[in-house]
């Protein structure tokens, strides 16, 4: 089987995500970035987030788009189990087969994100007593105390787009530069969604980009196996699946 990326351009593809990583730990840890955009988006003088209820960022931006993008990964889901005979001419069992890993990477991502929701003390801004809640506020990866729970990192709504990243995959190994601009538009449709969770205060900036950096990591870790011997057997036994 085809190796779906060289490793020299993998290798650089993990050193630079390794760099992102350093640069948004120090981002959440050394910097006051989370809470000056936060500050930005809250209305000190009424008490509240401007836009938290706003239609088009809590019912267009989140509730619609949330919708839609499930939709679009249950109609992906459907082509990719298709059984062979029922499949639409010109779809070829190896487009298939990679449509089932971008439904398997939303999953995971999805399911990783709200595994370390639930696990994770970090409160939402709306939740911290600095914007009138409750819950003490400390950066996204400092110490804190064991009894804290805020469940709010990393950002899961970025995640209904991030997923969108892995159709890059369907462009690979013919077609390289078009499967980045694929994954960098799907990237940027994730942020776009945590952001406009920002705007209405139920996420810092280091929570919607931990959710990206993570999308980028499970998608580099799908393009390694296939770099590895293993891939091969599982490629030739989809086919007959």
């Amino acid at each position: 089987m085809e190796r779906w990326l060289a490793y020299k351009r993998l290798a650089w593809l993990w050193l630079l995500l390794g760099m992102c990583a350093l640069g948004i730990f120090a981002m959440a840890n050394y910097t006051q970035v989370d809470l000056m955009l936060a500050d930005r988006m809250f209305d000190f003088n009424s008490g509240q987030f401007t836009y938290q209820h706003a239609f088009f960022f809590d019912t267009v931006m989140h509730r619609y788009a949330r919708d839609l993008l499930l939709g679009v990964w249950l109609v992906l889901l459907v082509f990719a189990l298709l059984p062979g005979g029922l499949r639409p001419s010109g779809f070829s069992s190896s487009q298939q087969y990679r449509l089932r890993w971008v439904a398997a990477l939303a999953v995971m991502h999805s399911g990783l994100v709200s595994w370390l929701k639930h696990r994770m003390p970090h409160a939402c801004p709306w939740d911290i007593t600095r914007y009138g809640g409750t819950s003490d506020w400390f950066p996204a990866f400092a110490a804190h105390g064991p009894q804290m729970a805020g469940h709010c990192f990393p950002a899961g709504h970025a995640s209904s787009g991030l997923w969108l990243s892995a159709l890059c995959l369907c462009w690979l190994p013919q077609h390289p530069r078009k499967a980045l601009v694929i994954a960098l538009a799907g990237l940027a449709v994730g942020f776009v969604l945590g952001w406009c969770q920002q705007i209405r205060g139920a996420h810092f900036l280091s929570h919607t980009l931990t959710s990206v950096w993570l999308m980028c990591a499970l998608l580099l870790c799908v393009l390694s196996f296939f770099n590895s011997g293993y891939a091969s057997d599982l490629y030739s036994k989809s086919r007959y699946a």
